[in-house]
């Protein structure tokens, strides 16, 4: 998995010790120094090589994703996630009613000795083991609606649009979508997709994220003729073909070669 630059810790095995808090961060600048602190002290999660005695770390992206995140999520919100780590431990210490699909119970068990060490309740947050396009189908019969979905786990085609078709459609009208590696291929594709469709307008991100808020709510299955916006570059030439016949002829002979 092709990532930013790693989070790579030490790892011990703690005993795991149960501590809640009681705290809620309600106000916006409170939910900020969340951030803080978990980026200064972020969990041991995964392992940064495939060695038989790999040093373990964090896989993490840009600073401000995860602000955006705590922006966007007050006490109870209620949020989705693909893949797990220190975004996990955000959305716990930040109160969400929050549902994470990891691939392996190891990152799941970790994170939780992680939250326990440190006071940060997770009796909203609920651990869903398996491959998502296994465990996100079952989510979205459920009908568990969401307000903030974020698509960060296997990057390998189809997977992050798999995951952003089942996992979206839980989305409310005006909920917020993330995507994270939006460098790499598979999730590069969904979000050309994503810039295309009128029913996701743009909030954030970088050129590691993206962010985008969902108009409408309802499953995404569709027949192709309700997207006419959704052109491949092929045919977008070929409408301004009409327009600009000399110019675009030439750019669709380039595309033959």
């Amino acid at each position: 998995m092709s990532k930013r630059v790693p989070r790579v810790l030490a790892h011990r095995r703690r005993k795991m010790r149960t501590l809640v808090s009681d705290a809620v961060p309600a106000e916006p600048s409170d939910r900020q120094a969340i951030v803080a602190r978990i980026l200064a002290d972020p969990p041991v999660v995964h392992p940064m090589d495939a060695s038989t005695a790999p040093t373990m770390g964090v896989w993490s992206t840009d600073e401000s994703c995860y602000r955006f995140i705590a922006e966007h999520c007050p006490p109870g919100a209620r949020t989705l996630e693909t893949g797990s780590g220190l975004s996990t431990v955000l959305f716990a210490a930040l109160g969400a009613e929050h549902i994470c699909c990891t691939a392996a119970q190891e990152e799941a068990d970790r994170i939780l000795a992680h939250c326990g060490h440190r006071g940060i309740a997770v009796d909203t947050v609920r651990f869903e083991v398996g491959s998502s396009h296994q465990t996100l189908p079952l989510l979205e019969r459920a009908d568990l609606e969401r307000d903030l979905v974020l698509i960060d786990g296997s990057h390998a085609f189809p997977l992050p649009v798999v995951d952003w078709f089942y996992a979206a459609a839980l989305l409310r009208a005006q909920g917020a979508l993330v995507l994270d590696d939006v460098d790499l291929p598979a999730v590069r594709l969904l979000v050309g997709f994503l810039e295309q469709d009128p029913r996701w307008s743009p909030l954030a991100g970088t050129a590691k994220w993206r962010a985008w808020r969902r108009e409408q709510g309802g499953p995404l299955a569709e027949d192709w003729t309700e997207q006419p916006f959704y052109l491949e570059r092929r045919d977008r030439l070929r409408r301004l073909a009409r327009k600009f016949p000399g110019k675009i002829r030439h750019e669709l002979a380039k595309l033959r070669r």
